[in-house]
């Protein structure tokens, strides 16, 4: 990771639902933390910037609330200059990094069993991006998009997802094979013709920018090139063993659901505590927060997110003065209401009010 001390604009910060639902792996969080590190770089000033913990990192396979890791790259591009981070971050990913995942593509047979894995699997890692693979006349499209983020956040996310995918491809893939054959970007080519020169270095083929998506061109015969460490016997194992993963997740994931709804119910009364919220389901309030810690999420995230819901609510459909709507959200003063809107939407209460009462979005 080559990087330089120097101030580079702010990203816009990241709103809406996307933002308080999205995720990614602990796995994600603790490779660019490791990398970091390595580099020499403050990664606990970033960590405590971000609001975060490395304690919370204890369970590989735990997920990161997605505020988390966007607040960690917009500290690092307020104090470092690296138009490249994603690819500098994707650069020297190993099958480990990323767990089972990773060990079930070490075993696939084939290239096109390796990819049939990511796609089956991809719940392991994130819920922020969606993929999609298509067969044309001679070649093969794996593309990538991002869903939740600031378009900074968006740029250098998806460049790590397709930076890894080379990376491990050419891992797992016998020596010698061409992969890709190009790459292409929906964002904007960067200035400088260094850093664009960068890119093919990376990625050793054409890279096209302002395309219709993000993407990585194959050749078709790619899909039945033998894998040269595969075992279908540890291929059976893992596949069951992501399972395994992917369903405790689903089930886990119910708890921060009821704990919205109930929020969301309890708010009308004034803002229940997290104790009132643990008594309605049963349990402790260390048990209750200890549970919603394994799923990467915490009560005062689900009740920010319930509040700045049916805050925008307020200011949209209703009559309320600023003051009023901070009351009964349980904020201690106007201006702290007002702070705290603005971190999480990037404007005032009232210009968000002004903005919906002339038809803006």
């Amino acid at each position: 990771m080559t990087v330089s001390e120097s101030p580079v604009p702010m990203p816009t910060p990241m709103t809406g639902h996307a933002h308080a639902l999205g995720w990614v792996s602990a796995r994600h969080l603790k490779h660019i933390i490791a990398r970091g590190d390595a580099a020499g770089l403050r990664m606990d000033e970033l960590i405590d910037e971000a609001g975060f913990a490395r304690a919370r990192l204890v369970d590989d396979d735990g997920a990161v609330p997605l505020a988390v890791l966007e607040g960690m790259l917009a500290a690092f591009a307020r104090r470092y200059s690296d138009p490249l981070m994603g690819l500098h971050l994707a650069g020297d990913i190993q099958p480990a990094t990323f767990g089972v995942l990773g060990y079930l593509s070490q075993a696939c047979a084939t290239f096109a069993d390796v990819l049939d894995a990511i796609s089956s699997y991809r719940g392991l890692l994130s819920n922020i991006g969606e993929s999609a693979m298509r067969i044309e006349p001679g070649s093969v499209v794996v593309g990538w998009r991002c869903l939740a983020g600031s378009p900074f956040f968006r740029r250098q996310a998806t460049e790590y997802v397709l930076g890894v995918l080379v990376t491990l491809s050419r891992l797992l893939l016998p020596e010698k094979t061409p992969f890709p054959q190009a790459v292409h970007f929906a964002h904007s080519r960067p200035d400088g013709a260094d850093v664009v020169r960068r890119y093919f270095e990376f990625f050793q083929c054409p890279v096209y920018f302002d395309r219709p998506q993000s993407c990585l061109v194959m050749p078709t015969a790619t899909l039945n090139v033998r894998m040269r460490y595969g075992d279908a016997f540890m291929k059976d194992v893992f596949d069951r063993h992501a399972g395994d993963i992917i369903r405790r997740r689903e089930q886990s994931s119910a708890l921060p659901d009821q704990v919205r709804r109930l929020l969301g119910a309890m708010i009308i009364e004034g803002v229940p505590t997290r104790e009132a919220v643990a008594m309605q389901l049963g349990v402790s309030a260390r048990s209750l927060h200890r549970n919603l810690q394994e799923f990467g999420t915490g009560y005062r995230e689900i009740l920010d997110e319930v509040r700045l819901a049916r805050a925008r609510e307020r200011l949209q459909e209703g009559d309320d003065t600023v003051g009023v709507i901070a009351a009964r959200l349980g904020f201690l003063s106007h201006q702290a209401f007002l702070r705290w809107f603005r971190k999480n939407t990037g404007m005032t209460p009232g210009e968000y009010r002004r903005q919906r009462q002339h038809g803006g979005h």
